[in-house]
């Protein structure tokens, strides 16, 4: 939601619109939008021009963006806000040799999410060494919360409550196999919240399997879903839970143990 149509909705006392604003305004640039006008930005973040170009013009300021003629861009700097997160997760480079540990033992690309509904967002990852894959997912990239496996595993770590919120809207279906109905749904990250782990055949992409296991902090809280996939051709939904799954959630414990 832009931040004029947000601005109709009553806001807190300490709300500060400038900011978000700006916040939108970064949120304009993306996969495919690496380098807006003016009015395109002004256009994707829902803003005035004059409003768009006096919050660009700050974020060059600040070294957040720069100016290529009629063209803005964001810069590395923007990467800050990212790693403060991250830093403060925990989900720092330290994570690192463990997830590389893993996709060599697995032969698979493996990758840490966090929930940031409706999808997930890959905040590190790891390939297997002597493997070519050509469809592994970037740092950054998204996926559809309710397909996945990380998705199952990070909405059984909220309340049934805060679950059952997120379902209100209608879920787009992938593949015949996805799971869209809020009662289902509801029932299959019950029995994710009860195995501790989350194994999903085909509801992302016909042919492919997908497992995952929650990664938590020193109160047992969950910050992320460990996951990894494979092609039924290698390893189908059977075979991921009896060989890969007990791998992941040892991994799960190294790099929880890290998170102090």
């Amino acid at each position: 939601m832009s931040t004029e149509a947000a601005g109709e909705e009553i806001r807190s006392r300490g709300f500060v619109t400038s900011f978000a604003r700006g916040l939108d305004v970064i949120g304009a640039f993306g996969p495919g939008a690496g380098r807006l006008t003016l009015s395109e930005v002004a256009s994707r973040a829902g803003l005035d021009r004059a409003v768009a170009r006096r919050l660009l013009m700050t974020l060059v300021e600040l070294g957040f963006a720069e100016s290529q003629g009629r063209r803005f861009a964001l810069t590395p700097q923007v990467l800050r806000l990212a790693q403060a997160y991250l830093g403060g997760a925990g989900l720092d480079r330290r994570m690192q040799p463990a997830l590389e540990a893993l996709a060599n033992r697995l032969g698979e690309s493996v990758s840490l999410s966090v929930l940031d509904w409706p999808d997930i967002v890959n905040v590190a990852r790891a390939e297997a060494a002597d493997r070519p894959f050509r469809h592994a997912l970037a740092v950054s990239a998204r996926m559809p919360a309710h397909a996945t496996a990380s998705g199952r595993v990070l909405m059984a770590a909220l309340s049934s409550d805060a679950a059952r919120a997120h379902l209100a809207a209608p879920l787009p279906r992938y593949t015949p196999h996805t799971v869209t109905e809020p009662d289902a749904l509801m029932r299959a990250v019950a029995a994710c919240r009860d195995a501790g782990f989350a194994v999903l055949d085909g509801e992302l992409e016909e042919g492919f399997a997908s497992a995952a296991v929650p990664v938590a902090d020193a109160t047992g809280r969950v910050v992320a879903a460990l996951a990894t996939s494979s092609h039924a051709g290698r390893r189908d939904a059977v075979a991921l839970r009896a060989e890969v799954v007990p791998a992941m959630l040892a991994t799960a414990r190294e790099i929880s143990a890290l998170l102090v």
